[in-house]
């Protein structure tokens, strides 16, 4: 199984990167846009929706959203902060699991999260990608690639070190498996990663390591959050669609904060 999760990281990475640094900022848009459907199939299905014309329904009013942001740049900013906002709550959520599990199984605070949560992740990676550099270069297409490395090192190496080293457990009643050794070597990964992001763009190293503990005080408040939903509707993927992975939702977890955060904190 860890060489089939491997070979389909290593294939979805090679797709993602491809799309970030070589497509233009619309189709780049575009290619996002349909990982945000699959994904929000998969938030509906979480969220309790059962039927076919409610996953429907649910994918128009999640692509709806999305297109009226790409529509309205001046929205941006409003559309980062409420992303923002959501995952602060979302924090709290998983702080106070199970108490709060009546509040995640209530289906239209589920949809309307996903609708945030989804699209804030979208917007993050547009606004990123549209950042230009003094020279007109995309500056910003490798400041996606360096996030979404950095969340996948958070990912990575709290897998290695809650293996090796794991005995406290982090939050026990949303994910007995995660440590707090874990969440400790996926972020000494991540403050290296960063260290090196002060060489290969501007700004302070300091600037830097405070970003990359921002993105992995996100990812992993993203990581058990889609945890609390998955143990409160008693399942154990958000899909089946990844081999090794589970769904997309199950990749893109981490992803759906440290996005937002990050943007509202480099632009």
């Amino acid at each position: 199984m860890l060489k089939v999760r491997v070979a389909t990281g290593a294939i979805l990475a090679a797709v993602v990167v491809a799309a970030v640094v070589l497509l233009p900022l619309a189709w780049m848009a575009a290619f996002f846009h349909l990982v945000v459907l699959v994904a929000a199939y998969e938030w509906a299905k979480l969220g309790g929706v059962e039927t076919r014309l409610g996953f429907v329904a649910y994918a128009a009013i999640v692509s709806a959203t999305v297109a009226l942001l790409w529509l309205f740049p001046a929205a941006w900013m409003t559309g980062l902060l409420a992303a923002g906002v959501f995952w602060f709550i979302a924090a709290g959520v998983v702080v106070r699991y199970p108490a709060s599990a009546s509040l995640l199984s209530v289906t239209p605070v589920a949809l309307a999260g996903g609708v945030v949560a989804l699209g804030g992740a979208w917007l993050a990676l547009v606004v990123l990608k549209a950042a230009t550099g003094s020279h007109g270069d995309s500056v910003g297409a490798w400041q996606i690639v360096w996030l979404l490395a950095a969340v996948a090192l958070a990912d990575t190496g709290a897998y290695f070190t809650g293996h090796r080293f794991g005995r406290r457990k982090l939050a026990h009643r949303v994910s007995p498996g995660k440590t707090v050794e874990g969440a400790l070597g996926g972020a000494a990964a991540v403050l290296a990663w960063s260290a090196c992001a002060a060489a290969l763009f501007d700004g302070a190293i300091m600037n830097w390591l405070l970003l990359g503990v921002a993105v992995v005080v996100a990812a992993v408040v993203g990581d058990l959050f889609e945890s609390a939903y998955k143990r409160t509707r008693g399942v154990k993927d958000s899909g089946g669609i990844l081999p090794g992975h589970g769904g997309v939702l199950d990749r893109i977890d981490s992803v759906l904060p440290a996005a937002p955060i990050f943007a509202l904190l480099i632009i």
